[in-house]
């Protein structure tokens, strides 16, 4: 039981942990200055780039959605950040997922939904069909993802797959 409360001990002052991968990690100056409101929306759907040039979607103040390349692949990482002198480094907590392993959260979505409004929560349904640009560049990259206006008959796609697969 001791384990565990070392554990989180350290996550609780990651703030003063000096952690030699992250200062490795984050050579350039990462500003974080107070941009005007509007620009700050515009670039919501856009994202950012951080100090290796990867592309970021901030989630909450300290944590963000990175798109990155490790050893030629591909990976989508939410990870928790903390400043340190001027510097947006990462902690400890945090998950990189492949493209294979985000691809299979993507398709768990719609019943992480069904299941999270069945405990009386809401969650607002983005947009996908809005943004021609996004599908635009889906499709541009050769994901295998198809158009999204079609999300009712990939819904049913998905419910029917999974049905089959529970009888074998």
């Amino acid at each position: 039981m001791s384990s565990r409360a070392r554990k989180r001990e350290p996550d609780a002052e990651s703030d003063s942990i000096d952690d030699p991968r992250s200062s490795k990690r984050t050579r350039g100056n990462v500003s974080k200055g107070n941009p005007d409101p509007n620009h700050t929306d515009l670039l919501a759907g856009q994202g950012k780039l951080d100090s290796n040039g990867d592309l970021y979607w901030e989630i909450s103040k300290a944590r963000r959605l990175t798109i990155s390349s490790f050893r030629g692949k591909t990976l989508v990482s939410i990870r928790e950040y903390y400043e340190k002198d001027g510097h947006e480094l990462p902690g400890k907590k945090g998950i990189s997922l492949p493209i294979d392993q985000f691809s299979s959260l993507v398709r768990l979505l719609p019943h992480i939904e069904t299941t999270l409004q069945n405990k009386g929560e809401s969650i607002p349904r983005p947009q996908y069909d809005s943004d021609s640009k996004l599908t635009s560049e889906n499709k541009e990259c050769g994901d295998g993802s198809d158009d999204y206006s079609d999300d009712k008959d990939t819904r049913r796609n998905i419910e029917a797959t999974s049905e089959d697969d529970s009888d074998e």
